[in-house]
């Protein structure tokens, strides 16, 4: 028994040491990828490099022939025959469908017998215009009664007019039962069968949709309000549809049409996209997931979004600020927002970090009633920039609590932003310093940013904090959770914040 618990004591002592081992191993591996030690912080890290950015809007719609009819019938009927069913191409004036005559046989026949009753009539009327006229030369009837048969010819041939007219119109009745195509292309659409009755009442009843030409098609995509300012004609689009989903497909903006639509609040607005279909694979109804590109960059300095949103904590030692960018633009890393120049720089902006409340307060403190007044003004500027999405930095606000983040800058208004690089000079072995640094920045794609002034390639940028919030172990030299093995039990697991 007692040779029994000695052999499991030994067994955990080789894990554990096995453990630790691997915990060592892999922290080791782990700080030379990125990730710089600060005492108990580790930064995460990324090196400035160039690569290319493309900028895009989201959206989506319907993909629809550029040119689609739809053909109706104008007179009620049964179908007796159709010529065209669904897939089938078709010329301009082909047949597609045929609705029983005979209704509209009797009205013609009807039609023309009318016009000949109407014929012979207005003959008679003649002749007794004529027999009238003699009379009256030999003043044998009187003027009353010759003028009478002048108005009965008049009326005969009125007659002879309307049965003309309505013949005309029973012939048009007669050709209309049979439909032609109005345009050549395919036929997408059948909505009746042979010898189904159609009414045409009050409207036309929809039989055939003919598409013009599907090699040629187009998007009707929905776009949000928030980001049709950066669409115009002619931007590339790629596309994505189910059917496809390894292939992109690719079109161009040909329209943004200025008439809006709501949908449960959210405004949009329709942009045309033109696309080619050669092969025919794209069909009418398909929904298309497109991406307008809006800017493109090719090999240009840019950083990780990451880097914008990470603020040290509180105590971290800044060793330095290079906001020559923002005083440049004549702006503290919030554009459009400029600072008066006769205010002082408070210590806080040119030490890189966030003053407290006693700090401000005595800042307020020093200065004139009329400086005091610019600086409300100045704050509450910023505060309305920033409550719009406008830039921002963590020295932004001039300790105001500005925050970093933001949505991507148009490729015509670029932001001056605030971020945090590793600081090579002041950096000792082991204990790495790091300092903050205003850029201008371009383009988003939403991973990356570019930068345009403020950094160089090779430089070192901090992205993140990582923070490992151990129990405390019961033996000071056994490794923390989180090791490759999957953890141990003598400690916690690590907290990434």
């Amino acid at each position: 028994m007692a040779s029994s618990q000695k052999n499991s004591l030994g067994l955990w002592l080789v894990v554990a040491a096995l453990a630790g081992g691997g915990y060592w191993g892999y922290t080791k591996w782990k700080g030379g990828k990125g990730t710089a030690t600060a005492g108990t912080a580790e930064f995460r890290t990324n090196t400035v490099a160039r690569g290319n950015i493309t900028q895009s809007v989201t959206a989506n719609g319907a993909l629809n022939p550029v040119k689609i009819v739809t053909v109706g019938s104008q007179i009620s009927g049964i179908i007796t025959e159709l010529g065209a069913d669904f897939n089938t191409v078709v010329k301009e004036g082909d047949i597609l469908a045929k609705i029983d005559p005979s209704t509209y046989e009797r009205k013609f026949a009807r039609a023309d017998a009318d016009l000949a009753s109407a014929k012979a009539s207005e003959a008679l009327a003649v002749f007794n215009q004529k027999q009238a006229k003699q009379l009256f030369d030999s003043r044998l009837i009187s003027q009353t009664e010759f003028e009478q048969s002048q108005v009965g010819l008049l009326q005969a041939e009125a007659g002879v007019k309307m049965r003309e007219a309505a013949l005309a119109e029973a012939k048009v009745d007669l050709d209309r039962t049979v439909i032609y195509a109005p345009i050549g292309g395919v036929v997408i659409s059948r909505r009746v069968e042979a010898g189904q009755t159609v009414a045409a009442s009050f409207t036309a009843p929809e039989l055939f949709q003919i598409a013009n030409d599907l090699t040629r098609m187009q998007i009707e995509a929905a776009v949000s309000e928030a980001d049709v300012g950066g669409v115009q004609e002619g931007q590339k689009v790629t596309f994505l549809v189910d059917a496809f989903p390894g292939r992109q497909f690719v079109g161009k903006v040909r329209q943004v049409r200025y008439a809006p639509t709501t949908n449960q609040n959210v405004v949009n607005y329709v942009t045309v996209v033109d696309v080619n279909n050669p092969d025919r694979k794209l069909r009418p109804g398909m929904t298309a997931n497109a991406s307008i590109i809006t800017a493109e960059r090719t090999n240009i300095v840019r950083i990780p979004n990451g880097a914008f949103r990470f603020r040290p904590p509180e105590g971290t030692k800044i060793s330095g600020t290079n906001d020559a960018v923002a005083k440049a633009a004549g702006t503290n890393a919030v554009p459009g927002v400029s600072r008066p120049a006769d205010l002082p720089t408070p210590p806080w902006v040119a030490e890189g970090r966030r003053p407290t409340e006693e700090e401000r307060k005595k800042f307020d403190e020093t200065l004139t009633p009329e400086q005091r007044e610019q600086m409300r003004q100045f704050r509450e500027r910023m505060r309305a920039q920033m409550s719009q999405g406008g830039g921002g930095g963590g020295m932004g606000m001039m300790g105001m609590g500005g925050g970093g983040g933001g949505s991507s800058a148009a490729p015509d208004a670029p932001g001056i932003r605030t971020i945090y690089v590793v600081d090579a000079e002041a950096s000792a072995p082991g204990k790495p310093a790091i300092k903050a640094v205003s850029v201008r920045t371009g383009i988003s794609d939403g991973t990356n940013t570019e930068v345009v002034e403020g950094l160089k390639e090779g430089e070192v940028v901090v992205t993140g904090l990582a923070v490992a919030d151990t129990a405390p172990s019961t033996a000071g030299s056994m490794p923390r959770a989180g090791s490759p093995l999957g953890g141990s039990p003598f400690g916690g697991a690590p907290r990434m914040r």
